[in-house]
């Protein structure tokens, strides 16, 4: 029979999946799964956003798409912290000014507002600004996503710009601007044991097996040790170890009996034989010392 032969996928270019870039020290860690753990969650998320948007902030928005990056550098993010370490919120400019111009109904001349860049950003843009960040990372970071629902306070205090792992939304609705979450290390390494052990914690309590005598007896029986003999020992004095030179010939005496050690522990002394060119311990006498606990 004939093999068969090797299916080959052509992608055109603006429809090639995306790729995860990992460094050296993410291998062996499934990030390339996080991507589909929030996607899994989608549904739940854009229902949740609309309902958001619609009652907080009285807007017609949804969830249009979501695209996630590795190892990302923001300036002056909006800092959180929880009993895990930190995440941070960043929302564009021209997205928070649409959200708070449909807020309290103002009027513009085109679909969207243009940022005067020049201008510095105003009290009730930081006021909406820390609203935002604070209600929608609670509300994306949840049990659903992230395996348990979170205390989120701000962060004063922290100035951190290097970020382990990203979500970027783009809302539907507006079509200018997106918001970003970001997570450090520590949440990404939950998140991961999450993907890891996905049956435990529904309930907040994870499974738990118990072996049985037996096991624990074959398990104890199967660890590895290892055994050191001291073939040669030598006393010498500082002054004349310092007086060595490359070629100088040491005369040794073979320990006999041989100490055998386990770790820093001699186990037993032994005698070496020889048999076809190959060393052998022999007539082994036992050297531990039994020891009492009161």
């Amino acid at each position: 029979m004939n093999p068969a032969p090797q299916r080959i996928r052509i992608h055109q270019r603006d429809t090639l999946p995306e790729l995860v870039k990992l460094e050296t020290s993410q291998l062996g860690r499934p990030w390339h799964r996080l991507p589909k753990l929030m996607n899994n969650s989608f549904d739940i998320l854009d229902a949740r956003l609309s309902i958001y948007f619609l009652k907080k902030l009285r807007v017609n928005a949804a969830l249009k798409s979501m695209t996630f990056a590795i190892d990302q550098h923001y300036k002056n993010p909006l800092i959180f912290s929880t009993r895990y370490g930190n995440m941070a919120f960043v929302i564009d400019r021209i997205l928070l000014l649409n959200i708070l111009h449909d807020y309290y109904g103002l009027s513009k001349d085109s679909n969207h507002v243009e940022p005067n860049d020049e201008l510095p950003i105003t009290k009730t843009e930081e006021r909406l600004k820390n609203k935002l960040g604070q209600e929608l990372t609670g509300l994306i970071i949840n049990k659903e996503t992230f395996g348990e629902d979170l205390e989120i306070k701000n962060d004063y205090a922290a100035v951190i710009s290097q970020w382990s792992w990203c979500v970027t939304f783009t809302l539907e609705g507006y079509d200018f601007g997106t918001f970003t979450i970001l997570l450090d290390h520590h949440h990404v390494d939950q998140m991961l044991a999450t993907l890891r052990a996905p049956d435990n914690g529904k309930d907040g309590t994870g499974k738990s097996t118990s072996l049985s005598p037996t096991q624990i007896e074959r398990l104890f029986d199967n660890l590895p040790l290892k055994l050191n003999g001291r073939l040669v020992s030598l006393n010498l004095t500082v002054a004349q170890l310092t007086d060595i030179k490359p070629g100088d010939i040491i005369p040794v005496t073979i320990n006999d009996p041989l100490p055998v050690f386990i770790g820093k522990e001699q186990i037993f002394d032994a005698a070496i034989a020889e048999d076809r060119g190959r060393l052998f311990l022999c007539d082994t006498h036992d050297k531990t010392s039994e020891k009492t606990y009161e």
